[in-house]
């Protein structure tokens, strides 16, 4: 059987019949959301890093603001995520494993549904994880030192994916340790670079931050981890792992289970490498989040991740033990079972072929609020639709207003706000909430709406009552319902209230947007970390014993004898004359030029910068000081650039006491802020600039000499 060929037939049938049906119905809450990114493109959003936002912005452009065009991308990215198991899959087994993979792919509703049809951040940060465990193989198996900065590059774009991506280089580091045979890689640059460059990559999502009060990061924190001390609650953790079940279909999670276990075995009795890679790239993701589990509730597809991995091994054991009888006779059950299943929800959400009131007693089915069957209200496929008509309703009322007099949408909540916004892409909607949400960044400013009236729109399932808004608005109409029908049934209500002179300071507390005011400059929040850092380090570690050894390299350097270099020469004198003796005066040639050449730049920096000393900058009475009293020119750290030039070319020539140098060059860092001269960030650009100078002369010298 051709395999591969096999795998482009599925993956590209698969791909047509999604193609097919992502226009056919409307967004859910969090697609609506994610497109709502595109209106206020920026470089990180409150929820989720940027790259979600992007894709919707490139596909809407080419289709416009319409559900397939929001969709497009979860079925493009999905296509090539699929290749790239495919290959992983194949180097890791065989093309037959790579093949069942695929299909499994396609079976399982968390893969096939969750991350191939609806347009969520786990979309690119499935292609970006495969694509970063495919990286590591041909590391691995070639031992080709530039697939780290690839690794790098893709790590940092799984980070801009979503924020789970931190434990891709937890997963690499983890097979490193495990892996006796890789563990040089620990003695070897390219690793950390790669890691520097991911950290590089997402720069702009702690920029970001930095300019919205860490309101990402502590959203996701509190999101993810829980507001208050962890309390282990065995309750949570198995409702967690029975909502995980479900996305993964119950009869094939228990072969996922029993896989992890023999997956672990192969890994650590059988010292099998493909299966302690697998291992290494799927079980840090399922035991962190289920361990979050155990006291605080997460969402069943936060550790996708962990199971895409695993379905390799899954693929690996279904083929293995495929010759026992009743294992195959269960897996083929399971898997019809959840084709079964995928089908007939497709079905249900286009047709609504399913009749969920068979599935309920009978004083539930009889139940009815505001006119809306029971049947109808659990029925979670009725939330895509209706917007279409609402946004209509939206246009109609609004038509009804002369020109200048036309009210503001406003809403309550962010699900509603975004979903009203998808439905008239046209109008700009305001979220007046009682939680921190994304509507808080984008309306940092209420006063344009200061004196105009409001179209307040609320729904039965998300019911609020905006006299709650007090004095706010100097008067309220009642609400007036309009109501949605799917199949001649009436599904949901939507409730529309005018409110009349909307006065901002009138609005009570908890519905103020919680990050209101000015965006902060980012320069300004470097600067105050800056100097907070610094304080830290002078006066919180201030003590006898750093006063005792600091004092005399101070006192020497207030009389501009620079104890910390002169040490680092004398040590570099000896280790290249007992390492490199033959070309002894060479290096220390080669050497003086590094450091005259470093010194020649940092002397011109300072000119041009003439950034003020700490002394200047924060006042005599805020800074403590040793000996040295400077106040000019502190940009970058003199010292420092040169104890880092000297470190990182004895590094090149003699790697041996590669510690010893880097011990140095940190120390003589610490000290120049501990004595009060520099501030971290002028200590940190000496840093990177000696090391850079070193690193380029070196390379120079070592092509045109031998050294």
């Amino acid at each position: 059987m051709n395999y591969k060929l096999w795998f482009w037939v599925v993956n590209g049938v698969t791909a047509l019949l999604r193609l097919s049906f992502i226009g056919r119905i409307g967004l859910t809450v969090d697609e609506a959301h994610y497109w709502v990114y595109t209106k206020f493109l920026d470089i990180s959003y409150f929820d989720h890093p940027p790259i979600i936002a992007y894709v919707i912005k490139i596909s809407t452009l080419i289709f416009g603001d319409t559900a397939f065009a929001v969709r497009f991308p979860a079925v493009f990215i999905f296509f090539f995520t699929s290749w790239l198991f495919f290959i992983c899959v194949k180097k890791l087994y065989n093309e037959r494993t790579a093949f069942v993979g695929v299909v499994l792919l396609n079976v399982l509703p968390v893969f096939s549904f969750l991350g191939a049809v609806i347009s969520i951040p786990d979309s690119p940060l499935a292609l970006f994880w495969i694509l970063a465990l495919l990286l590591f193989i041909l590391i691995i198996e070639t031992n080709d030192k530039k697939y780290w900065y690839f690794l790098g590059i893709i790590t940092g774009l799984a980070m801009l994916s979503k924020y789970n991506a931190f434990i891709i280089p937890v997963s690499v580091t983890l097979f490193l340790i495990l892996s006796p045979k890789h563990r040089f890689w620990f003695k070897e640059k390219e690793p950390y670079l790669g890691l520097l460059i991911s950290v590089v990559m997402f720069t702009p999502v702690i920029l970001w931050n930095i300019a919205n009060d860490w309101a990402s990061f502590g959203f996701q924190m509190q999101h993810g981890l829980g507001s208050s001390l962890p309390k282990f609650n065995f309750t949570t953790f198995y409702q967690c792992l029975g909502a995980q079940a479900g996305y993964i279909s119950p009869p094939i999670f228990l072969v996922f289970v029993a896989s992890a276990y023999l997956c672990v075995k192969e890994a650590f009795v059988k010292k099998d490498r493909t299966a302690l890679l697998i291992a290494c790239f799927s079980l840090p993701t399922l035991i962190f989040f289920n361990f979050v589990a155990t006291f605080n509730e997460i969402l069943p597809h936060w550790p996708a991740m962990g199971y895409l991995v695993l379905s390799i091994y899954v693929s690996h054991i279904t083929l293995k033990y495929a010759n026992i009888k009743w294992f195959r006779i269960y897996n083929i059950a399971a898997w019809t079972f959840t084709v079964l299943v995928i089908i007939l929800a497709y079905m249900h959400i286009m047709y609504k072929v399913i009749p969920v009131e068979k599935f309920l007693p009978k004083e539930q089915v009889e139940k009815i609020r505001h006119g809306i069957p029971e049947a109808e209200r659990i029925d979670i496929t009725n939330d895509v639709f209706g917007w279409e008509d609402l946004g209509n309703e939206i246009r109609r009322r609004l038509a009804a207003y002369p020109h200048k007099e036309k009210p503001f949408i406003l809403t309550h909540k962010s699900y509603l706000a975004s979903q009203i916004a998808f439905a008239v892409p046209e109008i700009r909607v305001f979220c007046f909430s009682d939680r921190a949400d994304a509507y808080d960044i984008w309306q940092r400013s209420l006063r344009q709406l200061r004196g105009r009236n409001a179209l307040f729109i609320s729904s039965d399932f998300f019911h609020f009552d905006p006299t709650r808004y007090g004095t706010a608005f100097a008067s309220y109409s009642e609400p007036e319902a309009f109501p949605i029908y799917r199949n001649g049934k009436k599904i949901k209500n939507f409730f529309f209230t005018e409110c009349k002179n909307f006065r901002p300071a009138n609005l009570p507390p908890q519905f103020v947007p919680r990050l209101l005011g000015e965006k902060k400059s980012i320069y300004r929040e470097f600067i105050n970390f800056d100097h907070a850092t610094f304080k830290f380090i002078n006066s919180s570690l201030k003590n006898k014993l750093f006063d005792f050894y600091l004092l005399p390299i101070s006192y020497c350097d207030s009389k501009g004898f620079n104890v910390t270099l002169t040490l680092m020469l004398l040590l570099s004198i000896v280790i290249l004359w007992n390492n490199k003796k033959d070309n002894f005066w060479t290096n220390i040639a080669l050497l003086a030029s590094v450091l005259v050449v470093s010194s020649l730049i940092n002397y011109f920096l300072k000119q041009y910068f003439e950034r003020p000393r700490p002394l200047t900058a924060l006042g005599e009475e805020n800074v403590n000081t040793l000996y040295e009293q400077w106040h000019r020119n502190s940009f970058p750290s003199g010292h420092t650039q040169a104890a880092f030039t000297a470190a990182t070319f004895m590094f090149f020539i003699v790697r041996k006491y590669w510690y010893w140098y880097v011990l140095f060059a940190f120390a003589t860092g610490f000290e120049r802020i501990y004595v009060g001269c520099h501030f971290p960030s002028d200590v940190f650009a000496g840093a990177l600039l000696g090391f850079i100078i070193a690193a380029i002369m070196v390379k120079l010298f070592k092509k045109y000499s031998r050294i």
